[in-house]
């Protein structure tokens, strides 16, 4: 699936840069990230988040999160980072999309470079935790550029609860879907969700 894409976003740099020229290629929107978008915890409370926001119990730790069934334990589909306020600052070893966005994702607003020439991205992330920290929720959303116009959109979800017995692991739902907006390609759209489970790697 995430070569299908690859193939595609390769179209979609040709395809935004000839309709680019008639303005200016590189001239064109630069497209948005929200500033803030409501997030619905895993008790089922919902609380409006600011861009960057994050769990304080997740401060400062690493996490591998593994699809959870059992011939998908051994090799982790994302090692996510998180910040001194428990904001998620990246995906390392990614596995979403990855010949387009490459092994790391960074979540901190400003324009990346892919590993597809011409095409750059821009994500951020929201989250929050529960009043008694046992559980937590994060949504991304990411933007690609071609030429400077944004050219696709992305999003990924993660709710999560602490296992009551181990504060090293939790247990959730991760969604990811991706919208092609500059051309109507057969399959460029992808909806995709699991449940996980997640280890912590370092931090208290």
């Amino acid at each position: 699936m995430s070569s299908r894409i690859a193939g595609l976003c390769r179209g979609m740099v040709f395809i935004t840069c000839g309709v680019a020229t008639l303005f200016g290629c590189g001239s064109g929107s630069r497209g948005t990230l929200p500033e803030t978008l409501i997030l619905e915890l895993p008790d089922g409370t919902s609380v409006e988040v600011e861009q960057g926001a994050g769990a304080p119990s997740l401060a400062n730790s690493e996490w591998q999160f593994f699809r959870n069934s059992s011939s998908g334990q051994a090799i982790a589909f994302l090692t996510v980072y998180f910040g001194s306020d428990g904001n998620l600052e990246s995906f390392e070893e990614n596995t979403i999309a990855r010949e387009i966005f490459g092994d790391t994702i960074y979540f901190d607003g400003e324009r990346h470079s892919t590993e597809q020439q011409g095409l750059q991205y821009a994500a951020a992330t929201f989250g929050a935790e529960t009043a008694d920290a046992s559980g937590f929720a994060f949504e991304g959303r990411l933007s690609a550029f071609v030429a400077g116009f944004e050219a696709a959109t992305a999003t990924a979800t993660a709710t999560a609860t602490y296992d009551a017995d181990d504060p090293n692991t939790v247990f959730g739902a991760f969604t990811f879907s991706t919208r092609v907006l500059v051309a109507s390609f057969p399959g460029a759209n992808m909806d995709d969700s699991f449940n996980f489970v997640g280890r912590r790697v370092t931090g208290e």
